[in-house]
């Protein structure tokens, strides 16, 4: 049995090597956050890897991340920012001039990171990565546009595609419940963690992070795009529960605003926090490691993740965390974290008091957050994947022109 797996993994790496596998980067934002976490870090540990494929990445000319360096597994393909970051002309980019692109290189396999994907691909392969079901399960909490942009592509990917990724067993779930058993074979492959985040991080760094923002020592944070999904007005009424009995503690909101955050406002503004809450704006990734480790707690009571980066990170840092236990979010904390049913104010309240005020507790979560956290490992998400490209060719030759 030895022998044929050893002559299996052989022929395999032999595969790999002849391969062609353009993945699709172009809707990726400047501003990355959760997808574009996931595509950053997936390119760089593929590239990395050795005996593996030629990568023809497709950017934005915009994007300084996309400076890989010269390596002879890499091709870079750039297209006009200008005219390509507006959704109408990168439909129009995807449909027409991507399937023209596949052909031009000869390539093999098509991975498309972000939901939708050409139609037409004169025969070759294509792989699509599932983060997460809302804009089906949940339209109403996304812009009309893309509602019906992305859910056609979800579905259409049920027939059309050769493999699917799924970044967790709870986003699998929900789309065989809501669209059945896809055509294509489908796999399972978690995010990873950043070296980045860790417990052992510049106390020197962590304060001039903390200065920069206007933050004070003690603060709960969230990171995430500010949109509906996220639940953070009731995460701000919870947070005014126990404001009155920790009068040092703020609440801080790190990240972009997205879309619909009305709500938010309101909450504040009715909830008198207006001076203890504190909005940091998008925060660059080299920063993060240093807040989230600055923070005496992590709260995220989303309503549906696909993976959950954020409470990863938080737990990588050994930052006690209050999430939620729906969806992929206990997949991803384990035992490492407090959840909670995010719609209910009193619970998010009463777990953020106990992360915040029992110190017992908070040497419990860290110890054990340290140890969920490294079973995540982006080298080990990039493994999986090159193994799903391969696995495309296993029973058939790649297209040569």
């Amino acid at each position: 049995m030895q022998s044929i797996n050893a002559f299996a993994a052989v022929g395999n790496q032999r595969l790999l090597s002849t391969l062609r596998i353009l993945i699709d980067c172009t809707g990726i934002t400047l501003q990355k956050a959760g997808v574009g976490v996931y595509a950053k870090n997936l390119v760089e540990q593929l590239i990395a890897l050795p005996d593996g494929p030629h990568y023809f990445i497709l950017v934005q000319d915009d994007d300084p991340d996309w400076d890989l360096g010269d390596r002879a597994n890499l091709t870079i393909l750039k297209v006009r920012a200008k005219l390509f970051r507006k959704l109408p002309l990168r439909f129009l980019l995807e449909q027409i001039g991507l399937p023209f692109m596949l052909m031009r290189h000869g390539i093999d396999a098509l991975h498309s990171l972000h939901y939708s994907f050409p139609l037409m691909r004169f025969g070759r392969k294509q792989l699509v990565t599932i983060h997460d079901m809302t804009f089906i399960s949940m339209p109403e909490m996304h812009e009309r546009l893309k509602v019906h942009y992305f859910g056609f592509f979800i579905r259409a990917s049920a027939r059309l595609a050769d493999r699917l990724i799924f970044v967790s067993h709870s986003a699998k779930r929900d789309y065989i419940n809501r669209l059945g058993i896809p055509r294509a074979s489908a796999v399972v492959i978690h995010h990873g963690r950043s070296t980045a985040y860790h417990e052992r991080l510049d106390r020197a760094e962590i304060q001039r992070v903390r200065e920069k923002y206007g933050l004070g020592a003690d603060f709960i944070l969230y990171i995430g795009t500010i949109e509906p999904r996220k639940n953070l007005p009731r995460l701000v009424a919870a947070f005014a529960f126990i404001a009155k009995r920790h009068p040092e503690l703020s609440l801080v909101i790190a990240g972009m605003k997205g879309w619909m955050y009305g709500d938010l406002m309101e909450t504040i503004q009715r909830s008198k926090l207006e001076s203890r809450v504190v909005f940091t704006g998008f925060v660059p990734e080299d920063e993060k490691p240093f807040l989230i480790a600055g923070a005496r707690a992590f709260g995220y009571p989303s309503l549906y993740e696909g993976f959950g980066i954020p409470v990863l990170e938080a737990m990588s840092c050994g930052i006690p965390t209050v999430t939620s236990n729906v969806s992929s979010l206990p997949e991803v904390a384990g035992d490492a974290a407090l959840t909670v049913d995010p719609t209910d104010v009193n619970a998010i309240a009463l777990a953020l008091e106990r992360v915040v005020s029992d110190e017992a507790l908070r040497d419990r979560l860290k110890c054990a957050s340290l140890i969920q956290a490294s079973r995540f490992d982006w080298s080990i998400t990039a493994s999986m994947t090159r193994e799903a490209y391969a696995g495309l060719f296993q029973h058939s030759q790649p297209p040569r022109t």
